[in-house]
């Protein structure tokens, strides 16, 4: 959840590249951070995170970036280690761990440097903009939630047992927000 606050508010921030102009620039990085797995160069890899290192510390991203480490790098470690213990460890799996580490910074990238109107204009030509508009406003009620637990005595920790409760009242939200859009679009003439 740090990381998509974080997330947030640097989307809020103005920056040189929360310019809605760039928003075609970023998406082509993207596409090229995609195409970039083809040539199973770590190389290649690194050179992509560090370029992505760099952006984000001239924008002062420097906590976006701290978090991305946390979130991404104990699942990693984890899946390599075992790997590693096995003698299952190859090249192209460390260049596969690198590639998504990479594309999560791109993905966040777009996301986190553009602003919220020119993603939804940028969206709704594909018709898009409804589910970018409900998911985050999901998302939005889910930190409220989150907050309002902890204001009454829950506690996040390390416990995948006790997000049991987030977890159900997350999914009850989401199902009454898409019943909720889904009336709304039956009353005004879609099926």
């Amino acid at each position: 959840m740090p990381l998509l606050r974080e997330t947030l508010v640097l989307q809020e921030k103005d920056n040189w590249l929360s310019r809605e102009a760039l928003i075609p620039v970023k998406l082509a990085l993207l596409l090229v951070n995609m195409v970039v797995i083809v040539f199973s160069n770590p190389f290649i890899t690194l050179g992509f995170i560090a370029a992505y290192m760099l952006i984000y510390t001239s924008i002062g991203a420097f906590r976006l970036l701290y978090l991305t480490l946390i979130v991404y790098t104990p699942p990693v470690l984890i899946v390599a280690l075992v790997n590693f213990a096995l003698g299952e460890l190859t090249a192209s799996q460390v260049n596969l761990y690198l590639y998504s580490y990479s594309l999560l910074l791109s993905v966040l990238l777009v996301y986190s440097t553009s602003k919220r109107e020119s993603l939804l204009k940028l969206l709704s030509p594909v018709k898009l903009d409804l589910a970018y508009s409900l998911t985050f406003s999901i998302l939005e009620e889910l930190e409220s939630m989150i907050d309002s637990k902890i204001a009454r005595g829950w506690e996040p920790g390390f416990n995948p047992l006790k997000y049991y409760i987030v977890i159900i009242d997350a999914i009850k939200l989401a199902v009454l927000r898409v019943r909720g859009v889904e009336d709304s679009l039956k009353a005004r003439g879609m099926e």
